[in-house]
């Protein structure tokens, strides 16, 4: 079989807030394990003289830690198949029941959401509405990110669960699929929740070894078709190392592989090379906090015209990533192509360069203002890519702006502490099949992840607008309105949006879903071999 190219585009079928049934089933990267680890993991085991079905695979990112209600460790869950939520997003970015069957609002405030009847954990304990209610309450409680949900109460009715949220809140069922509200059996032993969590998926950990592998055998107690591929081993490997991995034989499945490594499949057999047009974007985040040089708009606006985001995707998707200049990709559906922000145009970036106070007074190529030479410093983490900085770099400084580049080797500290111009990053846009969360917890005043500082009672007077607008149309309005304050203030420069790329081995699994959401990967139809 030729190594072929899939691509899918995204079909944004988006119902938060309407009546709606359903049935149905913001990268810490690691270099390749040993050889023996790559060896030990791939031994199949033997059962009455029949060889095991087993796959090696590599996450998008390996995340430390598998419990849902602790940072990002529902991820792990759901993209190896371990995890389930009440609601889930498919491959069509449509909402759909997993471990709820039915869903309605009854008003305003209100959501009656119906537990799926026969579903057990993998340890036989049968799912109730009071455990997943604790299981809830309890992700809410522990994780930074639950507040999300605007969460008044939970009661039980029945095979129901009540919901009130505070106040109206229009993004309700979508935030529901969020990896954090994994359902785990909250009688099992929760000191065992981060490395060995009980959970109802097609999956169940067997072993679970911190920065290196995470184990998986099928759940019996599965309350779906039983998968015909028995163990996957979930294998540590960094994005730059994974198409070498496969092509080893150490990996069958990588999600997440470096676009910079794709030429060595060329002319590869049985090898697939699967994209779907993705919801990630790439960007790089200005420090507007008062008393910062990049609290000025002007001076945000002068480098946001002077990046050629042509260039910068071609730098960094190697044809596997598309220019971005609003804070969702057109394939989202909040028909961005709406939006009016900056294009490139080094005569613009000049002149509100000037505007701002700043000239090359001194004719050495570099722009200074009351005498002191502007000098914009790039942070990024050593695991992101030093190509596209390098290209922000040359853009900058061909605009008078003097830009250095600061490796880190954890980026997270320096963005937490306040103390940087800019930082390199990227967001997931649709972490619930709703951009709504990333625009409030990134660019809201006070957001959980707001570390530019960014603050407007315009954009936080939208917010609000959104969450009241429970008809699609004046949800999308509101999600353009947003998108044009956020374009005209500048408080990100959107650079990319990123196709979500798998490579399969297809001698060893076959009928892999691809999702446009790249928290979602194992699923109980992958098969063994051809």
């Amino acid at each position: 079989m030729k190594k072929r190219v899939v691509t899918a585009f995204l079909c944004m079928a988006l119902a938060a807030g309407l009546t709606a049934c359903g049935t149905g089933k913001g990268e810490n990267t690691a270099s390749s394990p040993s050889a023996d680890t790559s060896s030990d993991a791939a031994a199949a085991s033997q059962d009455e003289g029949t060889e095991e079905s087993h796959i090696n695979m590599a996450l998008f990112t390996y995340i430390e830690g598998l419990d849902p209600a602790e940072g990002w460790g529902g991820w792990n869950l759901t993209r190896c198949g371990v995890g389930e939520t009440l609601i889930t997003v498919n491959e069509d970015m449509e909402f759909e029941g997993q471990l709820a069957d039915e869903w309605e609002q009854l008003d305003d405030v209100t959501y009656r959401v119906h537990i799926r009847q026969g579903v057990k954990f993998s340890n036989g304990t049968e799912l109730t509405p009071e455990i997943v209610k604790a299981s809830l309450e309890r992700s809410i409680e522990q994780n930074s990110r639950g507040g999300a949900l605007k969460l008044a109460s939970i009661e039980v009715d029945g095979e129901n669960l009540i919901f009130t949220t505070e106040e109206p809140f229009s993004a309700f069922i979508a935030n529901l699929t969020e990896p954090m509200y994994c359902i785990i059996d909250t009688t099992a032993d929760l000191e065992e929740a981060a490395s060995k969590p009980v959970c109802t998926g097609p999956y169940m950990v067997t072993e679970y070894v911190s920065e290196e592998k995470i184990e998986l055998a099928v759940n019996e107690n599965y309350w779906g078709d039983i998968p015909s591929i028995e163990t996957i081993t979930a294998l540590n490997i960094g994005s730059d190392t994974k198409t070498e991995a496969i092509l080893a034989g150490d990996i069958d499945l990588a999600q997440g592989a470096s676009n910079t490594t794709l030429s060595q499949l060329e002319g590869v057999d049985d090898i697939e090379l699967a994209t779907v047009t993705g919801t990630r974007e790439s960007d790089i985040v200005f420090n507007c906090a008062e008393g910062s040089k990049l609290s000025d708009v002007k001076l945000r606006q002068a480098l946001s015209y002077a990046t050629d985001r042509e260039v910068v995707a071609e730098v960094a998707g190697n044809g596997y990533a598309q220019p971005l200049g609003t804070a969702f990709p057109d394939t989202v559906g909040y028909d961005s192509d709406k939006v009016t922000g900056q294009s490139y145009d080094p005569d613009k970036a000049a002149e509100l360069l000037k505007e701002a106070g700043y000239e090359d007074t001194d004719g050495n190529g570099f722009v200074e203002k009351d005498g002191q030479e502007l000098v914009i410093t790039i942070s990024l983490s050593s695991s992101s890519s030093t190509a596209v900085s390098e290209a922000l770099q040359d853009l900058w400084q061909t605009a008078g702006v003097h830009t250095e580049i600061e490796m880190l080797e954890n980026v997270k500290d320096k963005r937490d502490s306040g103390d940087f111009d800019v930082i390199f990053d990227g967001w997931q846009t649709v972490n619930a099949g709703d951009g709504q969360y990333y625009l409030a917890s990134r660019w809201q005043t006070g957001g959980t992840d707001n570390y530019g500082k960014y603050s407007s009672e315009e954009f936080d007077a939208v917010m609000k607008k959104l969450d009241e607008a429970f008809d699609q149309e004046e949800r999308v309005e509101a999600f353009v309105e947003a998108q044009q304050i956020l374009a005209d203030d500048c408080p990100c420069l959107w650079l990319y949006a990123n196709d979500n790329i798998t490579l399969i081995n297809t001698e060893k699994v076959n009928n892999v879903t691809m999702f446009p959401i790249d928290y979602y990967l194992v699923t109980p139809e992958w098969s063994a071999g051809k």
